[in-house]
């Protein structure tokens, strides 16, 4: 846990332990989201007028699965990833059925000025492209998802983990699956169920 990463950083000096436990601080800061729904409901107003000016409709296939699945489960949507409409849409199809939005893993790159703070309060969580010679970004990523769930809420992450640029779908990568099954072992009775979505923007 962190608590571990914080004292095998300090090796037993308090002066780097306080260092330590305030970086862990940061990276906390930088992750978590801030989901409202006064601002879920302002993109509901905005998606909507955005949807009837970009497209002829939305066509959502087995939504009443989910809802049902929902009922009992921690849902953690993992769609495809070819546009940064997908995750607008998602949330979007998910409000309008009744269902709690997820919260939405995002690139750090997303989060800009003025774009930023309002993402994360549209319940997005933002995170490291790699978490390689951090462990202590690691641990404190680890702890944040865990507690997603502990808590209840769902969460979406795009297994490609990218965006597509050329409209097809890329190679899955394992990284927040295998977190998400490392959390799962951790906590075994957890109501979790793992949701594909695929997105297609193709005209029929």
């Amino acid at each position: 846990g962190v608590s571990e990463a914080i004292d095998a950083i300090s090796g037993g000096d308090a002066q780097t332990h306080k260092q330590a436990a305030a970086k862990a601080k940061a990276h906390a800061n930088e992750i978590v989201s801030h989901q409202t729904y006064r601002v879920v409901r302002f993109f509901n107003v905005l998606l909507t007028w955005l949807w009837n000016r970009l497209y002829d409709g939305i066509d959502v296939h087995r939504i009443k699965q989910v809802k049902q699945l929902a009922e009992s489960n921690e849902i953690v949507y993992v769609p495809c990833h070819r546009s940064h409409i997908d995750y607008l849409l998602l949330s979007y199809v998910l409000y309008h059925n009744g269902l709690t939005p997820p919260h939405i893993a995002a690139g750090r790159n997303l989060n800009l000025p003025v774009v930023g703070p309002l993402l994360r309060r549209a319940g997005a969580f933002f995170m490291r492209r790699s978490f390689q010679g951090d462990a202590l970004y690691r641990a404190v990523f680890d702890e944040y998802i865990h507690l997603m769930f502990v808590k209840g809420h769902s969460v979406e992450y795009f297994i490609e983990g990218g965006r597509s640029r050329t409209g097809r779908m890329l190679r899955p990568k394992a990284g927040m699956l295998s977190m998400t099954i490392r959390l799962l072992q951790r906590s075994a009775d957890l109501p979790i169920q793992l949701q594909p979505v695929y997105v297609g923007y193709e005209r029929n």
